[in-house]
């Protein structure tokens, strides 16, 4: 009885995308999420969008986690660039004895634009219109693993993330998040999706690391986040990376190994004061 409320507990507050899951990918993952400003990359089409206008190309992203490395909440998470645009999909769900109890599903369209460039500086900006999907699956029924439940029902709902960043001599950078800024109400919940908006600082004071500095906060909580991130290039093939976060008290790693001309595979872990660790594997690909 005590696994199926727990279960029941992950399903309702921890495990859903419209919980503003921040760790997507193993980038954000070993860094304790502190990547909202800096270079852009592939990870951008989960994260800050002004950064996708420095990407270039045919991209492809794929990674896979168990949250708090529980096997009845798996997390996909899979992208798709071309030049500037992306699309994202993003799949949490709580699953047990083969039945999904319940699902949340996020579709995102990104596109990164260049506002100004000269020899010293940039300034970037990026929107994201985001479509999503619940789906609370069936009731626990008479054996207590949703085999002869009732469906619970469905629905869906919209938002927008903006982004900015400024940048000077590539080594400076300054960025702003804004997740969810308008979205109108989850249907038949009755309430809107969360909004917080990420601050982001980084320094690259040369070209083999990268220090970066993040305060995130969700509207209506007087609490902040503060997150602090690092990535060092050991080697062409190699790169390690690893992050702390306050409130709550959390420690990450993790480290990408490059394969030149085939793309890169990744792996992050981040710590949780109460619950297990959580491990988060990504696969990059340019396809040209």
């Amino acid at each position: 009885m005590k696994k199926y409320i727990l279960i029941l507990f992950f399903s309702i507050s921890l495990t859903q995308v419209f919980s503003h899951y921040d760790y997507t990918g193993s980038r954000a993952t070993s860094m304790s999420g502190a990547i909202t400003s800096g270079p852009g990359g592939i990870w951008n089409i989960f994260h800050n969008p002004a950064q996708l206008s420095d990407l270039n190309g045919l991209n492809v992203i794929t990674g896979y986690s168990k949250i708090f490395n529980l096997s009845f909440l798996p997390y996909i998470n899979s992208g798709i660039s071309y030049g500037s645009y992306a699309i994202n999909f993003e799949k949490l769900s709580t699953e047990i004895n083969n039945y999904e109890l319940s699902s949340e599903i996020a579709i995102g369209l990104s596109k990164g634009i260049l506002i100004y460039k000269d020899r010293q500086s940039k300034i970037q900006a990026g929107l994201r219109f985001n479509l999503y999907q619940y789906d609370f699956g069936r009731s626990s029924g008479l054996e207590g693993d949703g085999s002869n439940g009732i469906l619970l029902g469905s629905g869906n709902g919209h938002g927008i993330d903006i982004g900015f960043q400024g940048s000077l001599n590539n080594r400076y950078y300054m960025a702003y998040y804004l997740q969810n800024i308008y979205s109108g109400n989850i249907g038949g919940l009755g309430s809107q999706l969360p909004q917080s908006i990420s601050i982001g600082l980084s320094y690259k004071p040369y070209d083999d690391l990268l220090t970066s500095f993040d305060i995130n906060q969700l509207s209506g909580s007087s609490n902040q986040e503060v997150r602090f991130g690092i990535e060092y290039l050991l080697s062409n093939q190699w790169t390690l990376r690893a992050g702390i976060q306050s409130n709550s008290n959390r420690f990450s790693t993790g480290f990408v190994y490059t394969i030149p001309n085939l793309g890169s595979i990744s792996y992050g872990l981040i710590t949780h004061h109460i619950m297990p660790i959580t491990h988060q594997l990504t696969f990059y690909t340019p396809l040209k």
